[in-house]
Parts: C-alpha cells; structure tokens; sequence
C-alpha cells in the first residue's frame, strides 16, 4: 500500500536554477559522442504490481522536486511533470527480457532532448522476484544521488514510513570552490605538478592502435556474482597485505586487461593503466551528501612490465600508488585534468577528439568500487531486496569498465564494454580472469 503524496505539485513547484559544474560540462561534452549514460536496478522478491511502481515512481519525482531539465546557458533547473506523467511512467518490459540485453540497449539509445526528462526507469517481471531499474543521463546525477533517487522509489512500495517529505537540494559549490587548492590544502603549484606527473604517466602506457574500432563506442553490459563470503575473505588478503580490497580489483583488472585488451606495447610504451572513479563527496570540506549533482574525479595507476612477474609485486606496485595518490589528493585535483579536457573538446572535432583520448588518456580499463553495506540497500538486505547492480559508462576514455558492488557478504560485478573493439568472448574472459584471480588469492 502506497502512503499518499507528502508534497503536491503545487507545494513543490520548480528548481532553482543550478550552475553546470566542471564535470558535468565535460560529461555534456561526452554526450555529443554518443550517449554517457548510467544504469542502477535492484531486484526484489515478488512479483510488484506495475500501478504500485508507477504510481512510487510520480510520487519520488514529484516529492524530490525532479523532472523535466530545462536549460537556460550554462545553468538548468528541474521542473515537475504535472499532468504530463503518463508520458514518463514506468515501463513494463515484456515477459523474458533480459536484464543485461535491456540495459546495454539503454546504455546506447540517447535521450531525447525535446522531452528534457534525464529518467528511463523500468520494470521486469521474473518468477518469483522483480527488477526495478533505471537508466538515467549521466551529466545530471553521479551514482550516491541515483542511489538516493532508487531509496526513495524502493521505500514508496516497501516502506513508506521510510519516505522523504523533503525536496533535494541540487545548487552546490563547483569543483574549485569544493576542491580548489585552498581547500584542499594542498598548492596550485602542486595542482600543476600532479597534472605533469600524470601527463608523463601516459606517455608511457601501452594503447589501442586501431583508431577506427576505438571510435566505436556502442556498448554492452554483463554482469556476475562471486560465491557467498568471498569478500570477506579478500578483506583478510587485504589486511595482511597492507592493501585495500580496491587495491586487489585494480591489480586483478590489470592482469585481466593485459590478457584480453588490445592494447599494443612499444619500446616507449610498455606500461599498464587502469583508472578508478572516485566519489568526491566525502572529500568535500562542507557537507554535501544531500546534494543531488555529479561530484566525482578520477585516478590512475600504471603497472610495469615486471610488476606481472608475481601477484605479490603486482599488489605492491598498485598499493604503493594508490596510498601516494591519497596523500597528494589527485582524486580531488583530478578537476585541473577536467579542465584541460574541457578546453581541448571546444576545438576538435569529433574523430580528433577522440583520438585525444586514444592518444593520451591512453586507459586498458577502469573500475568504480561501492560497498553497499555504508548504505540503505543494507537495512533491506536480503529481503524484500536481494540483489543491486551498477552500471557505468566506458565514455571516450576507456575500452571498459567494471563495477564492484558490495552487498551483505556478495561481490557482484558489473562489466561494461565496448563491443566493437572488445568482443563478446574476450569481455567474458576478461570478467572470468578477474573472478578466477580473486578466488585464488582469496584461497591462497
């Protein structure tokens, strides 16, 4: 039974107007390559009535304050969908849809700009249980406000009580005020230096030589679960190596990558590298938890040739960065990388501004790591709510991204890929490498 609304329309009324911050002007960028949008879906148990879901899905959009964009130069607001809500309902999938195939098409299909609303949520009917998805662009949310956003939608069928009354707040500081040198106590000079450090890092990593199927980036999604407590055994890896369990994915993604990839070495570029998306938000000096935006940034590691020799080495080498990278806050002064990459796309065009990625940006994959068990998916963990899968972009960047999402004691994995230059079979072996280095690890 689903409470009444808590907030009309008319009590909600439109959005202040928001500033487009730095990413999210970069990401807007993106999407005039092909579409950079984002996925999450949680399954339940049983079988949820479609005017339950729908009717959770207008009460969500219209408490929050969410809906429509409307854009005006450089800043946008949300204007609600009244009597416009059957045009944006929930969409019932037909009987035997697959998860996976329907959220790759998602991935791929662009929004269309004449309705303006950046939300695509579905439902799938199983057996026994049900998917409640979203597909949404990816300029406008990064995945804690989508989370918020699925809470709210969940909590309207399952626990009401649980509901917010309140709208979210979207205004907030950009990337220099939240992050900026000043704030982030480190140097301008030490911005620019991290910047050379990381422009000489890409210098020497390995690259796609194939600049056509590089272009390419219609992708697909596939996704698995580890056995139960896996996880928990890979904390204890992770402890006694004085590593993080984000750490292990990112050497296990190397040896994956190095294996199914098509990268080529040169003499002058022999090395690895393998991103991570990181959330800023804890990051930021003033609370912005409740802020429904994009704040995230991005690191990077390399891996040498001879750090393949052994896993122990492998570990050490990805460590040893990682733990640098969080003293010197590159996550939080990746928005100076930002920066270049916006300026450099306002004079290329589009085959140039993807060979600026190709050439320089030059990632064998990426990976973004959440442990649920921080979250609200956990007070529902294992019922009514099951399972909970993330779905990143690969964007002109990288050829593909895991997503590790932590829930109980499960590991699930998410794997988008870009499937011209990466096949069908190559992306499993890339996802069965990664499971099978964890597993022996984990047993070792």
């Amino acid at each position: 039974m689903l409470r009444s609304n808590s907030i009309s329309p008319s009590t909600t009324g439109e959005s202040s107007s928001t500033r487009l911050n730095l990413f999210q002007r970069l990401v807007r960028k993106w999407d005039t390559l092909h579409p950079y949008n984002g996925a999450q879906a949680i399954r339940v148990r049983g079988q949820v009535d479609l005017n339950d879901c729908r009717q959770a899905w207008h009460e969500t959009l219209d408490t929050l304050g969410l809906g429509r964009v409307c854009m005006k130069g450089d800043r946008y607001r949300y204007a609600c969908l009244n009597g416009q809500t059957e045009q944006h309902t929930v969409q019932l999938c037909p009987q035997g849809t697959c998860l996976y195939q329907w959220i790759g098409d998602e991935m791929n299909r662009p929004f269309d700009p004449a309705d303006s609303v950046p939300f695509r949520p579905f439902l799938i009917h199983q057996v026994d249980a049900s998917w409640m998805g979203l597909a949404y662009q990816h300029w406008v949310a990064d995945s804690t406000s989508i989370r918020r956003l699925m809470h709210e939608w969940f909590a309207r069928i399952f626990d009401p009580s649980a509901a917010t009354a309140r709208p979210v707040r979207t205004e907030g500081a950009g990337y220099l005020e939240l992050f900026g040198p000043h704030r982030a106590s480190w140097s301008g000079s030490g911005a620019v230096m991290s910047y050379l450090r990381w422009h000489s890092q890409f210098r020497r990593v390995q690259r796609i030589e194939n600049p056509q199927k590089f272009a390419q980036l219609s992708a697909k999604f596939i996704h698995r679960k580890t056995e139960e407590g896996l996880i928990d055994r890979l904390r204890v890896v992770a402890r006694n190596s004085h590593a993080t369990i984000h750490d292990i994915f990112l050497a296990a993604i190397a040896q994956a990558c190095r294996r199914f990839v098509p990268i080529h070495a040169r003499l002058d570029r022999r090395d690895l590298a393998i991103g991570t998306i990181v959330d800023l938000r804890p990051k930021s000096p003033r609370p912005v938890n409740d802020v429904f935006n994009l704040l995230l940034g991005f690191t990077s590691i390399a891996c040498r040739p001879e750090d393949f020799e052994n896993w122990p080495k492998l570990l050490s080498a990805v460590s040893r960065q990682t733990q640098w990278q969080k003293t010197h806050r590159m996550a939080e002064g990746s928005w100076v990388r930002m920066l270049g990459g916006l300026a450099a796309s306002r004079w290329l065009d589009r085959k140039k501004h993807l060979e600026l990625y190709r050439k320089r940006v030059a990632l064998a994959g990426a990976c973004s790591n959440v442990n649920l068990n921080r979250d609200w998916p956990a007070r529902y963990h294992p019922d009514p709510l099951l399972e909970y899968i993330r779905v990143a972009p690969t964007g002109p960047m990288t050829p593909l991204v895991f997503t590790t999402t932590t829930l109980g004691n499960s590991l699930g994995i998410g794997l988008t890929y870009r499937h011209v230059l990466i096949k069908d079979q190559a992306a499993a072996g890339v996802m069965q490498a990664f499971i099978d280095q964890l597993n022996n690890i984990a047993a070792d």
